[in-house]
């Protein structure tokens, strides 16, 4: 027995499909799309079709191209919740200056996260700060996404370390913040000893983090190295903490590794050099 949605979700629901015209097949899937997104937990497929008054078979018919296209995504529960699915979620949080870098890692990132069966993503240093531009999770019950667009703390976030650890002082020195915040305990938070993690870093070429940011969850990020320019980019692996660094970590290092290969030539094509 479905379970049964109450008159705020229904009204609020029902409101999103008011407009949509139900003659279009189109119109249909946006119908869909914009019903579902307001409710995070999810809609099951019976409250869809009370929203949208729509037959059973069409809904169903409708919800399979979506998940097919990964604009919608749904649990594995008995009574299954739909909502958005993370190509959308790309589309919806990226920006006209990364939407070609979110393009260009699609396919790495896809290989990497069902080699590994975890999430893995890529971040970008636009001279500010680091930040992530898009994330492809694993088609698992759980799994971590780390949201496009989502700033990565200098002293907790692998990504943001990998980048940073390659970076020159003057660089440093005017985006480092004067405190270093504490996100979890075992953040580190005094100045010398992240800088010493940063030549760590150089030096095995690799960074981590170790449930630094996140409580129980950890990562692994290499730099994305172009010819003839500074370091801007690193592509991560997340997931939870025993997964990702205690039980598999070379071989997650290895595949990431392998994956950062393959984006240096992608951005070799895109990447202006700073030489001549």
């Amino acid at each position: 027995m479905g379970r049964a949605i109450d008159d705020a979700r229904q009204s609020e629901a029902t409101k999103m499909s008011e407009i949509i015209s139900k003659d279009s097949p189109l119109e249909r899937y946006i119908s869909i799309l914009e019903t579902v997104a307001p409710f995070t937990e999810g809609l099951t497929a019976v409250e869809l079709e009370t929203a949208l008054d729509l037959p059973k078979t069409t809904v169903n018919r409708l919800l399979h191209a979506l998940m097919s296209s990964g604009m919608v995504s749904a649990d594995n529960a008995r009574n299954r919740s739909y909502r958005l699915g993370d190509r959308i979620l790309r589309l919806l949080h990226t920006s006209p200056d990364t939407s070609w870098l979110a393009t260009l890692a699609q396919q790495p990132l896809q290989a990497l996260a069902d080699k590994t069966g975890q999430s893995a993503f890529i971040s970008k240093f636009d001279g500010t700060e680091v930040r992530s531009v898009t994330c492809v999770a694993p088609d698992t019950p759980v799994r971590t996404y780390v949201m496009p667009g989502m700033s990565m703390p200098v002293n907790a976030a692998a990504t943001a370390k990998a980048i940073l650890a390659f970076q020159p002082e003057d660089v440093l020195a005017r985006v480092l913040p004067s405190r270093l915040e504490r996100y979890t305990e075992r953040t580190k938070t005094d100045i010398d000893v992240l800088m010493s993690e940063f030549a760590a870093i150089r030096e095995r070429g690799y960074a981590t983090d170790l449930a630094e940011h996140v409580a129980g969850l950890g990562s692994i990020a290499l730099p994305v190295h172009v010819s003839g320019a500074e370091v801007a980019h690193a592509v991560g692996l997340t997931g939870p903490y025993d997964w990702i660094i205690e039980r598999n970590f070379e071989s997650h290092r290895q595949a990431i590794a392998e994956t950062a290969n393959r984006l240096s030539k992608l951005l070799q094509l895109r990447t202006p050099t700073t030489s001549g």
